[in-house]
C-alpha cells in the first residue's frame, strides 16, 4: 500500500514539525508534505526504494548545506523522519479503525515503534489507544504498552506529537531502549454555517481547507446546492432556525451565522446561543447586533450567554469584500480552535506496570 513518511522529531529550525506526513501510493502519487526541498526529495527517494521489499526505517537529516544548496533551505536544525511500510492485514485493520474512530470524532493516540534495541519489539509495530477505552493493535510488549498508556492524556492535551524513549526488559540482553512515536489524532471540528449566501459559500470553501467538517443550512434550494457548495459535507435545506435547533451541536461545533437578513440572524442566534458550541459568531453591524441582543434579552436569554457570542464576527482586518470577510472569520475560528484546551479524558485507565523503566 505504499509508504507512509512522518516527521517524528525535530531540533532547531526546520521546515516542518513532528506530525507532518507524506503518503506515497504504489503508483508514486504523493499526498501531504514533509516540508519540501531536498529533505523531502531524499526521504521520498529512500521510501520508494524501501517499497520494493524493504523494512521500516528511521532517517536522520542534519539541515545544513548538504540539504539546502539548491533551494536556499539551510535551517541548521535536525529532522528525523520515519518511513513506515504497512503491508500486513493487521496493519491495514489498524489504519481502517483509525479512520473509523476519527470519523466518529473519538480522540485517540496513534503509537508506532520507530527504533528498537529489543529483539521482541519490532520497528513498525503500532497500536491505537482511543478515548473510549478501545485499544487496537500491539507494540509487542505489555509492559511497554502500559507505560505508553500513562502518557496518553499529556499527549492528547498538549496535542504535540513526539518520540518517547523507554528502557524495556529483554530476556536475551537484560534490557534495551525502545523509541515510540506518539501522535494525537484529535476529532475534526464541525463548522456549522447558517446561511448559504456569498459569505457562507466563501467560508465553506475556506473552512474545509482549514480542516473543518462543513455543515451548511439555508432555506433556499438554489443557494444550498452541491454545485455552489462542493466542499460541504452536509447541506441542510429547511427553515434555518428550526434546522439549527435540531442539529446535534456539541463542544466540537463552531456555529457561524451569516444569513441574508436581520430576522433570520436573530432567529438563528436564538437557536444556538444556549448550546454548548465551542464558538458562536454573528455577522452584522454593532447597531444590528444591539437590536438582536435586546430582543433576545427580552426573550429570556441570559446575559452571560450573549457575552460569549463573537459579534461582530471575525478579526478586525479592515475587510470589505466577501473573500476578505470570510478570511477574517476563518482567522478567528483558527484563533479560537488553537487557544481553547479540549475537554478530554480516557474512560479506561490502565494500571502501571512496575517492570518498565522509563527513560528520557
Amino acid at each position: 500500500m505504499g509508504a507512509y513518511c512522518t516527521v517524528v522529531e525535530t531540533k532547531g529550525s526546520t521546515p516542518q514539525k513532528p506530525g507532518a506526513k507524506l503518503l506515497i501510493l504504489p503508483d508514486l502519487r504523493n499526498f501531504g508534505t514533509l516540508g519540501g526541498g531536498c529533505v523531502e526529495a531524499e526521504a521520498r527517494r529512500q521510501a520508494i526504494g524501501l517499497m520494493q521489499g524493504g523494512v521500516p526505517r528511521l532517517l536522520d537529516f542534519q539541515l545544513d548545506s548538504d540539504y539546502g544548496w539548491d533551494d536556499g533551505l539551510i535551517c541548521g536544525g535536525n529532522m528525523k523522519i520515519f518511513i513506515d511500510l504497512p503491508q500486513t492485514k493487521e496493519e491495514s485493520l489498524i489504519l481502517t479503525r483509525l479512520q473509523e474512530l476519527s470519523e466518529a470524532k473519538i480522540p485517540l493516540v496513534s503509537t508506532t515503534v520507530v527504533q528498537s534495541e529489543v529483539d521482541h519489539i519490532q520497528v513498525g509495530a503500532k497500536m491505537l489507544f482511543a478515548a473510549n477505552g478501545e485499544k487496537v493493535g500491539s507494540l509487542g510488549d505489555t509492559a511497554l504498552e502500559a507505560a505508553v498508556q500513562d502518557e496518553l492524556m499529556e499527549v492528547l492535551e498538549k496535542d504535540a506529537p513526539g518520540v518517547f524513549r523507554w528502557q524495556v526488559e529483554d530476556s536475551r540482553n537484560g534490557e534495551g531502549a525502545v523509541w515510540v512515536f506518539m501522535d494525537a489524532v484529535q476529532p475534526r471540528p464541525t463548522l456549522l454555517i447558517a446561511g448559504a449566501g456569498h459569505v457562507g459559500q466563501a467560508l465553506c470553501h475556506l473552512g474545509k481547507w482549514l480542516g473543518f467538517d462543513i455543515a451548511i443550512v439555508d432555506d433556499r434550494t438554489d443557494f444550498a446546492s452541491e454545485e455552489r457548495l462542493p466542499e460541504a459535507d452536509e447541506i441542510i435545506i429547511g427553515d434555518i432556525a428550526e434546522e439549527l435547533r435540531k442539529y446535534p451541536v456539541d463542544h466540537l461545533t463552531y456555529a457561524v451565522i451569516v444569513t441574508r437578513g436581520h430576522q433570520h440572524d436573530e432567529e438563528a442566534l436564538h437557536s444556538v446561543v444556549e448550546s454548548n458550541a465551542r464558538y458562536v459568531g454573528l455577522i452584522g453591524s454593532r447597531r444590528k447586533i444591539k437590536l438582536i441582543y435586546d430582543d433576545l434579552r427580552d426573550a429570556g436569554i441570559p446575559e452571560e450567554r450573549l457575552a460569549k457570542v463573537y459579534a461582530p464576527i471575525g478579526l478586525d482586518i479592515n475587510s470589505k469584500t466577501v473573500p476578505e470577510i470570510a478570511v477574517s472569520i476563518a482567522a478567528q475560528l483558527i484563533q479560537v480552535r488553537n487557544s481553547i484546551k479540549p475537554d478530554l479524558h480516557f474512560d479506561a485507565q490502565p494500571a502501571r506496570m512496575p517492570t518498565i523503566k522509563v527513560g528520557t
